[in-house]
């Protein structure tokens, strides 16, 4: 909810990935755009429908309002309320994903909702491929603006399964896994 009391379509709620959660038993959660992090909590505890919430791993990177780590710790604490495992890396992803991705664990599920450009949604992506195995999805939020929607747009239909949901009150969102030699 922000300060009005309703909430803003399309911010925080991602209500199409609490779905998503317990009924594919993700347990490792990478995020890239955190914001406040309740989404990043609400993301644990549905994975923890499934699993004790220590084996819960949950991985977010953002600008954490760039200036100082105020809005990083209090993130850093609601997800240690959880009880899960989790990682906070603070800086634009396009410098810190790379940096990381080499020692990342492969993920159940994705979510890139960071900086919206075509440049850093590229990068996202890129970076994100390494991290995906056969059951992985990778959503991408805003599918309905233009840096998102160019590079859904060109991924791979042979590699990949591509997706457009809408969901109720949120933005068009692309969910992408890998083909698998036996389709569904």
């Amino acid at each position: 909810m922000d300060n009005s009391g309703f909430r803003r379509s399309g911010y925080r709620s991602h209500s199409f990935l609490n779905d998503y959660i317990p009924r594919n038993r993700c347990k490792k959660i990478m995020e890239i755009g955190v914001a406040d992090g309740e989404n990043a909590r609400n993301m644990v505890m549905v994975a923890s429908q499934h699993f004790p919430v220590e084996k819960v791993e949950y991985y977010g990177f953002d600008t954490f309002g760039k200036k100082d780590d105020h809005q990083m710790e209090k993130v850093r604490q609601k997800l240690k309320k959880t009880g899960c495992k989790s990682r906070l890396f603070k800086g634009d992803s396009v410098k810190t994903l790379p940096k990381t991705v080499n020692n990342l664990p492969k993920m159940d599920l994705i979510f890139i909702d960071g900086g919206h450009s075509y440049e850093m949604v590229k990068s996202d992506w890129e970076n994100s491929k390494s991290l995906m195995q056969k059951k992985t999805v990778v959503f991408f939020h805003n599918y309905d603006f233009s840096g998102p929607k160019k590079v859904v747009d060109n991924i791979s239909r042979e590699e990949y399964q591509v997706k457009i949901i809408h969901p109720p009150s949120d933005y068009p969102t692309a969910l992408v896994r890998k083909r698998t030699h036996i389709e569904e």
